[in-house]
């Protein structure tokens, strides 16, 4: 079969090629049903004639509201037949950062999924004139919204569509590489949401690389669980469609440990903190069972990370260390993964750093975490371990076609602090939408400065050592990369979140979140009286516990990276209340400015000479 160009041709011939009878896998009446290749086509095909008849025309924008359904997938494809630029909004946004995109994107219509998005949309509307089309997938409380009904539009449209599917098929073979294929806005960490135009080009080259180096087939499953407005979810959703993998759509996080092992799936695309989500579960399970099962379990996890390394490279174990592996294998590996469905093999990580201790958990338990590296401005991917080519610690070798280099070194009286990564490739982002300043800065000489720092090996594996912008100086001209120092707490058994600061102070301070529920057995345990989280935090006792395991932790660090002095704070930083972007990055800005008092009485403690010991 040729090689594809567009989205377009991606839908059009996976459809003929894998021709499954469970393309797409859905919850309906508490069990997962397959929707058919030709199925999804008709109802494409249904959905782009309904567009076309509600007057979206080639280039209107029209916003995706909803979280991951069949449903999404579908309005996805079909925007891209008709030529309009689909606009995916964060289902966990703020109504002021929703409106801001609907009407910085100009968008014609948009698609919602929830009585409760609805009511958003609804919310603003009055102010968006450019906002004609309102389309709901569940139609509860449709009644003075002004809103169309999806299902029901549709089912009429299927009736009435006379040859949808040719003239549907016709009209989207017309669209060219080149094309806008969407338009996504970036997290907001860093200031204001910017646009990222992606081309069909930019997205399909970006999954054809994917598809040569990971063994995907019709035989494989996917959960499709991270948000699918998030580009590596939805490059991973298309990657799947075009290699024939079935994909069921996770009902919730929560839910997620019971759709796995209703679905049992081969490939997930997770981000770091589910990761973390899974370990935690296990090593609750592991606490909480007699002391010989623990130290069966420690055990084997020894055997495992023995092994990992000869099976990262293909080789076979020592015969000894084989017969070891076999029985841990038997006793716990297999038990773990069966709690993920017992068929994974492939867990695609990105989003934001993974902490080389949990990539090792999860290969010691036979099951592959894959990081990788990119931006929503590179489509997403540019780098990523794959089976084969693995090195803990980094986030693999380049994806064909793309080339790196690094711009000049930022330096501290100590050294320099790291080199920015500079990306060019076909799956590079033409530029944001509208914003000629920020294009200017981002995008120069063909070379996209991604503002990440890194640096390669001499094996040609691609190291990220923290955020260009994000990286701050001490009074004593020490440059500090807060990511590393957080990374270190990742997955820690008593630290939920942790926020590094020190721009122009003599010490390097941190903002501290528990993992309250643990924390609070802890302090019954060791007879702290407490009535509420605010109260237990404010404990001297506690304070002393968590800056003891920010001493543990960096012990290691040289003394002008260390933590001196920390905040216990009582409350988790939410999405919700604008402290976290939708991909759980952390926007600095609004932390600092929130606990700016609390902040401030940190840096004014002395700052001890020597880290204390655990």
């Amino acid at each position: 079969m040729a090689e594809i160009t567009t989205l377009n041709e991606l839908f059009l011939k996976a459809v003929a090629k894998h021709a499954k009878p469970d393309c797409f896998l859905s919850k309906i009446d508490g069990r997962y049903q397959g929707m058919s290749s030709q199925a999804a086509l008709r109802k494409v095909a249904a959905l782009a004639s309904l567009f076309t008849r509600l007057h979206v025309k080639p280039g209107d924008r029209v916003a995706i509201l909803s979280e991951n359904r069949v449903e999404w997938a579908l309005t996805d494809y079909a925007l891209l037949g008709i030529g309009a630029i689909p606009v995916p909004i964060y289902t966990t946004l703020l109504e002021a950062d929703i409106e801001y995109i609907l009407r910085d994107s100009t968008a014609k219509g948009i698609v919602v999924a929830t009585d409760a998005q609805l009511a958003r949309v609804v919310n603003v509307r009055p102010r968006l004139p450019d906002l004609q089309l309102v389309l709901a997938m569940d139609c509860s409380k449709l009644e003075g919204t002004g809103a169309e009904c999806w299902e029901g539009s549709l089912e009429l449209e299927e009736g009435l569509a006379l040859n949808a599917v040719e003239s549907f098929t016709a009209r989207a073979m017309t669209a060219r590489p080149e094309d806008t294929a969407t338009i996504l806005y970036t997290s907001g960490t860093m200031g204001t949401p910017k646009g990222v135009i992606l081309t069909h080009a930019n997205i399909v080259t970006n999954v054809l690389e994917c598809a040569r180096i990971f063994p995907l087939s019709r035989d494989d499953s996917g959960v499709s669980l991270l948000p699918l407005s998030h580009i590596l979810e939805r490059t991973l959703d298309y990657l799947c469609f075009w290699t024939g993998v079935s994909i069921a759509y996770a009902e919730s996080l929560d839910a997620l440990p019971q759709n796995l092992r209703e679905v049992r799936p081969t490939v997930m695309g997770v981000v770091p903190r589910v990761l973390e989500k899974i370990h935690d579960r296990v090593m609750e399970a592991v606490r909480a069972a007699p002391p010989l099962r623990q130290k069966i379990f420690f055990w084997a996890l020894g055997v495992g990370k023995r092994a990992f390394p000869y099976r990262l490279k293909g080789q076979g174990l020592p015969l000894f260390l084989r017969w070891k592996y076999a029985v841990a294998n038997k006793l716990i590996f297999s038990k773990v993964r069966a709690q993920l469905g017992g068929c994974v093999r492939i867990l695609a990580s990105g989003a934001a750093p993974l902490a080389r201790e949990l990539a090792e958990f999860f290969h010691a338990m036979d099951l592959p975490v894959y990081e990788g590296y990119g931006l929503s401005e590179t489509s997403p991917v540019i780098s990523i371990n794959y089976p084969g080519h693995t090195k803990l610690g980094t986030v693999g070798p380049l994806l064909g076609g793309i080339a790196v280099k690094f711009g000049e070194e930022v330096h501290g009286e100590d050294g320099a602090a790291g080199q920015e990564i500079l990306v060019k490739g076909p799956n590079v982002s033409p530029g944001y939408y509208h914003l000629e300043e920020e294009n200017h800065a981002a995008f120069k000489d063909g070379w996209f400065h991604t503002g990440d720092l890194g640096a390669m090996d001499e094996d040609g594996y691609l190291y990220i050592t923290g955020r260009k912008k994000n990286l701050f100086k001490t009074s004593g001209g020490k440059y500090i990369s807060p990511e590393k120092l957080e990374n270190l707490f990742q997955g820690h058994p008593y630290i939920h979140q942790i926020v590094v600061f020190g721009e122009g102070r003599k010490f390097v301070g941190a903002l501290v979140v528990p993992v309250f529920e643990r924390l609070a057995g802890l302090a019954r345990a060791r007879g702290m009286i407490f009535s509420c989280r605010a109260d237990l935090v404010s404990n001297p006792e506690i304070r002393a516990f968590f800056q003891n395991v920010v001493d543990e932790t960096t012990s290691n660090l040289p003394p002008h990276e260390r933590i001196r002095q920390i905040v216990v704070l009582p409350r988790e930083l939410t999405i919700a209340e604008g402290e976290l972007s939708p991909t759980l990055k952390i926007k600095r800005r609004v932390v600092e400015e929130k606990y700016r008092e609390a902040i401030e009485e940190m840096f004014s403690r002395h700052a001890p000479e020597k880290s204390a010991t655990a």
